[in-house]
């Protein structure tokens, strides 16, 4: 039973965490990125969450949805760019509003090496939710990428780009993405964790 019990903390305790880092996160990335203001009750946006990690560790990349006032966005398309010299994509997972809406996220990743002859890798994400429904506001999915062991401390860019369609299949006419990046910190450094729950 303590056995359990201190299984069902950890795992608490974890989710807790992430849930307040990237609800900070959000907000961080589009208060920073919002160099002209923007309405956001007739803007549907799409927003990346900061993280950090240190070299051989696995960090996670939230992806949010907020669609404008009375929108019914029936699917997305999410183009996410980033040097990976020493970021690779692991995975794509669901969020808690992909699943709760039954919405399938499908993903695709190219690489290529720009001018400097760096690898670059663009991740594009597409969801789709059932036919006449929308697509729920809410936590969309996450990233999921690995810092190399031989990772240098950096921050690398997560540039992000979206479109998408209604559920009668009309584009979006004013959709916003928001970028993010991953900090990847010295080894042996651990990110500060700040949360109101644990500050209040």
């Amino acid at each position: 039973m303590k056995k359990i019990s201190g299984t069902w903390f950890l795992w608490t305790f974890f989710w807790t965490v992430l849930v307040c880092n990237t609800g900070v996160a959000q907000e961080k990335a589009e208060k920073t990125q919002e160099k002209e203001p923007i309405d956001t009750k007739t803007t549907t946006r799409v927003t990346l969450g900061s993280s950090s990690g240190t070299p051989g560790t696995s960090v996670v990349v939230p992806i949010y949805f907020t669609p404008a006032e009375g929108a019914q966005v029936g699917q997305l398309k999410v183009e996410v760019n980033f040097v990976s010299a020493n970021l690779k994509f692991d995975k794509v997972d669901r969020g808690i509003a992909a699943e709760m809406g039954d919405v399938e996220l499908k993903n695709e990743l190219q690489t290529a090496k720009n001018d400097k002859g760096v690898e670059t890798s663009t991740l594009q994400i597409q969801a789709q939710a059932p036919p006449n429904k929308p697509i729920p506001a809410g936590l969309l999915g996450y990233i999921t990428l690995k810092i190399s062991e031989t990772g240098r401390p950096a921050n690398i860019g997560m540039r992000a780009a979206a479109e998408g369609a209604d559920i009668a299949s009309k584009p979006l006419t004013n959709i916003r993405a928001f970028d993010a990046q991953v900090e990847v910190l010295a080894p042996g450094t651990q990110p500060t964790v700040a949360c109101f729950f644990f500050s209040h």
